[in-house]
């Protein structure tokens, strides 16, 4: 992997590349996946990466290599807006759920079909 991402605006798909330590083939292949890649391009037709979107490969290639997520958890980890969504965060929206009516539920439509049994 090279050095930091220097003062400029924008980098071309190889100097990300590079800073990620992935192929050019890997970042366009994550821009078709992932909603929150989406690099100008020049009218040259030369994708051209953000400092943000730089920031955004990083914690992808972190995601997926380091934390051994998949595709579908790296989307649901990171919202399309390119915000990274803490795992706490989205445990508390499934703690705040009341299960005891679902269990009620399953367990009425279980009696049922026990009966017809």
């Amino acid at each position: 992997m090279a050095s930091k991402p220097s003062d400029k605006m924008y980098f071309k798909i190889g100097e990300v590349a590079e800073f990620a330590g992935v192929r050019t083939s890997v970042l366009r292949f994550w821009e078709t996946e992932f909603p929150f890649l989406k690099p100008v391009k020049s009218s040259s037709g030369q994708r051209l990466y953000s400092k943000n979107e730089v920031d955004l490969v990083l914690q992808v290639k972190h995601l997926l290599y380091t934390e051994k997520f998949t595709i579908e958890g790296v989307k649901k980890r990171i919202t399309t807006k390119g915000k990274l969504v803490k795992a706490e965060d989205s445990l508390d929206s499934v703690a705040g759920t009341n299960y005891s009516e679902v269990l009620k539920s399953v367990r009425l439509e279980l009696k049922k079909l026990r009966d017809i049994l």
